[in-house]
């Protein structure tokens, strides 16, 4: 049933929408496509085949929009540049390794971390090796110190916070969680930017206990951001401080650039004290999150500032599936003002580009506005609720709904998918007229967007959950799971959702959470997000994995 579906997608796609899909594109391809990330994808798949030339290769090392370390990879090996390939072969070599190669290849390869993993003897044999690094060359005069912590302290604090963020955590251990850091020096460490490196690594690092309580009293000077004053705060916490915890969030709101950032400590703050003030400073601003959404409902308030345009039509000329038609656009709206912003977008105020139009205009309204569009509504109202809302949460985060988006990693589309991913789903249902470009068709997005969460909703009941391995993997989000995450415990399930290590996991999670919540409201079946916080506390592991 699922193939003869696709074959009907397939067949009405190659027919209505030029897709250049033609697995592998030839060369004269790239001759007037614009820089974008788009265009690096195609390169970088096109350089993937061994018919590249290394004439072909040199031209398209100078197309490229965005230059990453797989894509240098990628060129090192079809060139004949010398360099290009001694850089590929060493910069990702271990310790080890380098250490057997000639001085450039060493230098090419070596960082703080790998030296912190080397012997004092070893230190001696690498360092008059480094020439050209002077940096590291006093960094390693300070490790050969016969009282590393003390040099360290009574360097500047820029030398002792680039050697304790640089040095792998076997280091930080053995040389500075030893002993409290003295409150004092702590206090210097702060005026410089890269504390809050040391100050947001240490919180999530129980390796560090001694650190962490050294970060207890410190007084934040201003180049203490948000973002580590929270987590400076869920550290007091941790040692029960809560006085300290609260001092920390208020000034965490205070320097807060975003409203989440801000709303998130607010919330917290809530969780210390049960102070509904909290929850009512939250609601004042306009952005909706996870803060945001359980404050509307423990002061019964509707949810406000949410827009879902329902539009009609099919726009003229516009290529929703084309790759390079987006950037093209989005290249002209980065010089235009508000008021040219907002004209644009009425340009694109039909049905097939509401993605389109809802990204330019809640950009036109600052962000005051909170989109949350239901495009192409026929290709999932045949699933449940649950599944549409849950599509819908999870396209909004990855693309806003943008079909033919393209990522830094190469993900696809509007569920942004992985290549091999995709290629690896069309492989299993035997869709055998399939062609990487289909991901820009919504149509397919949804398509293979319903069947990867087949599969992860076999193990995972919770949406959260979910999000977690729709971005960091089935195997990462069991590993954190049965490693303990949200058992009982203070602040559980807070505590769990904000000290997940994967950074970008766990903020996708929440916004993939509150976009759930959102979006079974719009389609008129109301889920309360305080129902769904409770749920993560089902009090076996048994519960969580249905096989």
């Amino acid at each position: 049933m699922l193939y003869k579906l696709f074959l009907g997608l397939f067949f009405c796609l190659c027919i209505c929408i030029d897709l250049f899909a033609d697995e592998p594109v030839n060369f004269a391809f790239f001759d007037d496509k614009p820089r974008s990330l788009a265009k690096d994808f195609y390169i970088y798949e096109y350089l993937q085949q061994e018919t590249t030339t290394l004439k072909e290769a040199k031209a398209l090392f100078g197309m490229v929009h965005t230059m990453n370390i797989r894509f240098f990879h990628l060129f090192a090996k079809k060139m004949d540049n010398v360099e290009y390939k001694k850089i590929s072969k060493c910069i990702d070599m271990d310790v080890s390794s380098l250490m057997k190669e000639d001085d450039e290849c060493l230098n090419i390869g070596i960082n703080i971390a790998k030296v912190t993993s080397l012997s004092k003897g070893q230190l001696k044999l690498i360092k008059p090796r480094l020439k050209r690094n002077n940096e590291l060359v006093n960094l390693i005069t300070l490790m050969e110190s016969e009282n590393v912590y003390e040099a360290a302290l009574n360097s500047d604090g820029n030398t002792f916070l680039t050697l304790f963020n640089g040095s792998i955590t076997a280091y930080k251990a053995a040389i500075f969680n030893q002993q409290i850091i003295p409150k004092e020096q702590m206090d210097k460490l702060s005026n410089y930017p890269k504390f809050n490196q040391l100050a947001y690594n240490v919180v999530q690092n129980d390796k560090l206990e001694n650190v962490q309580k050294s970060l207890l009293h410190v007084t934040p000077s201003l180049h203490v951001n948000a973002k580590s004053l929270f987590y400076l705060g869920l550290n007091a916490l941790k040692y029960n401080e809560k006085e300290r915890s609260l001092y920390f969030f208020e000034l965490s709101v205070e320097r807060a650039t975003k409203s989440e950032e801000k709303d998130k400590a607010l919330f917290w703050q809530y969780l210390v004290t049960k102070d509904r003030h909290f929850l009512e400073r939250i609601v004042q601003d306009s952005d909706i999150n996870m803060y945001s959404l359980y404050a509307y409902e423990k002061l019964g308030l509707p949810y406000k500032n949410i827009v879902s345009p329902v539009l009609e039509g099919t726009h003229p000329t516009f290529n929703v599936s084309d790759p390079f038609a987006w950037p093209k656009v989005m290249n002209r709206v980065y010089r235009m003002s508000g008021e040219e912003v907002e004209a644009l977008a009425q340009t694109f105020k039909y049905a097939n580009t509401l993605p389109h139009y809802s990204y330019l205009m809640e950009r036109v309204t600052r962000y005051s506005k909170n989109y949350y569009p239901i495009p192409y509504p026929e290709e999932i109202s045949s699933y449940s609720v649950h599944r549409q809302a849950l599509m819908l949460a999870i396209a909004r985060q990855e693309s806003r709904f943008i079909p033919s988006v393209v990522s830094t990693s190469y993900a696809l589309g509007m569920m942004q998918f992985m290549p091999f991913v995709a290629r690896d789903i069309a492989k299993k249902e035997k869709l055998e007229e399939f062609s990487i470009s289909n991901m820009f068709d919504p149509r397919i997005a949804y398509l293979f967007g319903n069947i990867h969460l087949n599969f992860l909703e076999k193990s995972l009941y919770h949406p959260l959950f979910v999000a977690y391995a729709y971005n960091g993997g089935m195997g990462f989000t069991k590993k954190h799971l049965q490693g303990g995450a949200f058992s009982e415990g203070n602040f559980e399930p807070f505590w769990s959702m904000e000290t997940m290590i994967n950074e970008e996991s766990r903020e996708y999670g929440k916004k993939v959470l509150a976009n759930y919540v959102v979006y079974r409201h719009l389609l008129g079946d109301d889920v309360a997000i305080n129902n769904l916080f409770e749920i993560l506390l089902l009090p076996s592991l048994s519960d969580r994995f249905r096989n």
